[in-house]
């Protein structure tokens, strides 16, 4: 059982804009809140339509939770968590569980998915996720 305790949690988007081939990066969309590198993050995890069809912007969400790796990046620009595939961070792959890590600052901005391969993608969906954090 997952006993997390949620100082703060919400969703941010990754948009499949411009063409969708193997090997592009689409950059998490800026919001203002958590962009000032002054979130920490905790916890993490992801969702595909199956969980939640259309994400906060209005946006569809992915279909598929293969042929995605997700980086984040802290506020030096280092990778600390460095093309972890998307599929792992679903909490129904997880036996339920938020994949946790050491709390670090997130610069939600510099962060990426990279496309490994594009079958079940399409452009103007997004890759969403739910970041669980706190501010400095």
């Amino acid at each position: 059982m997952n006993n997390l305790i949620i100082k703060r949690s919400q969703i941010v988007e990754a948009k499949l804009s411009g063409s969708v081939s193997t090997g592009n990066r689409y950059y998490f969309t800026d919001i203002p809140n958590l962009s000032r590198n002054n979130c920490i993050i905790y916890g993490i995890e992801a969702f595909t339509d199956s969980e939640l069809s259309t994400a906060p912007s209005g946006s569809t969400v992915v279909g598929t939770s293969t042929g995605i790796a997700v980086t984040l990046r802290d506020n030096q620009k280092k990778e600390f968590m460095y093309q972890v595939p998307y599929y792992t961070l679903i909490r129904s792959n997880n036996a339920g569980l938020i994949v946790m890590m050491k709390p670090r600052i997130l610069n939600l901005t510099d962060s990426y998915i990279t496309l490994t391969n594009t079958t079940g993608l399409s452009v103007n969906e997004v890759a969403a996720f739910n970041l669980y954090y706190d501010l400095i």
